[in-house]
């Protein structure tokens, strides 16, 4: 069963040439120019981090306990920009996960340095007028610092 899943799977990828496999980077623009054949694909991007935002919690949203856990690695985001466009980019949080007196790390990026990140894409169809709007989200799996 697990040899028939595994060549499913093959084919599926083969049958799909447009998807590049994570490692060769597609450029901003290819992948918003046509981005349903990356949906639910992992793909390498490569540019500049711009407008780094950790995302927090709003003050009052939650009740805050002394034990309630945090993550060291908070989420956040930031714009990916190459010569070609511009993306915004999710990163999750990361364990470990720790009481409210620690500190939080710093994200793995900062403004300005150059990155290849692996995404998952997902591609989200919203009608609206009429027209069929789609909208790209991409989740870092990895972050990685280039040298400049």
């Amino acid at each position: 069963m697990q040899r028939i899943r595994v060549v499913l799977l093959a084919l599926a990828w083969l049958m799909n040439p447009l998807a590049a496999p994570a490692g060769e980077p597609v450029t901003i623009a290819k992948l918003l120019a046509d981005p349903q054949p990356y949906h639910v694909s992992v793909i390498t991007l490569q540019g500049t981090a711009h407008q780094v935002q950790i995302l927090q919690d709003t003050p009052g949203k939650n009740p805050r306990l002394d034990f309630q856990c945090y993550m060291v690695h908070p989420p956040y985001t930031f714009v990916l920009a190459d010569d070609t466009g511009f993306l915004q980019i999710s990163v999750a949080a990361r364990p470990p996960c720790v009481s409210q007196m620690s500190p939080a790390e710093p994200p793995d990026v900062a403004e300005g340095d150059k990155v290849a990140i692996e995404a998952q894409i997902t591609v989200e169809h919203q009608y609206s007028g009429g027209a069929d709007r789609l909208t790209v989200h991409a989740l870092a799996k990895g972050v990685r610092r280039l040298g400049n």
